[in-house]
């Protein structure tokens, strides 16, 4: 499995600002709760949500939540999660890759988020609470209250004969 995310930021006229591109970790939380679906695990509602620490992940990829801000000049102003609609998720088979790929796609709207973004997750919601899937970190973007920030998440997961990956 890989995963990507592209990030743009928009002002109101709708110009591109500032954009990013970074690849994430699965948390082992999301590992958890992706294996569990085996099991007939509830499938969870998602969430995009943002936070301020560009930290990288540990080699236990244990974070369980992106991180609230410490100090009062690092905080967001506004929410820092949005929900993300079942009709901004799609999925393809690329039969030549031998890849399903599932696109989504999340927006923090001008009034939420303002401040220094340095780091943004998917966040499964399930009847136990939420589990953080993934975390990507990457250089701050000034994210004021005219602007929108967009992510676009690309998640790949191979099929076919595994063996060579392990």
């Amino acid at each position: 499995m890989r995963a990507t995310v592209h990030i743009d930021l928009r002002d109101a006229d709708g110009r591109i600002v500032g954009s990013r591109f970074a690849r994430n970790s699965v948390m082992r939380g999301g590992a958890s709760l992706i294996a569990n679906l085996f099991a007939g695990g509830q499938a969870p509602t998602w969430k995009m949500g943002v936070g301020v620490n560009d930290e990288p992940e540990s080699d236990a990829f244990d974070s369980t939540g992106l991180t609230a801000p410490g100090e009062a000049d690092d905080a967001l102003e506004g929410g820092t999660e949005v929900d993300i609609p079942a009709e901004n998720f799609s999925v393809e088979l690329d039969t030549e890759k031998r890849v399903a790929l599932v696109t989504i796609r999340a927006t923090m709207p001008h009034e939420a988020a303002i401040g220094k973004v340095r780091e943004a997750g998917l966040i499964a919601s399930t009847g136990n609470g939420d589990v953080l899937y993934n975390r990507v970190t990457f250089a701050p973007i000034d994210k004021r209250n005219d602007h929108e920030l967009t992510l676009f998440w690309e998640v790949t997961f191979p099929y076919g004969d595994l063996h060579a990956l392990f």
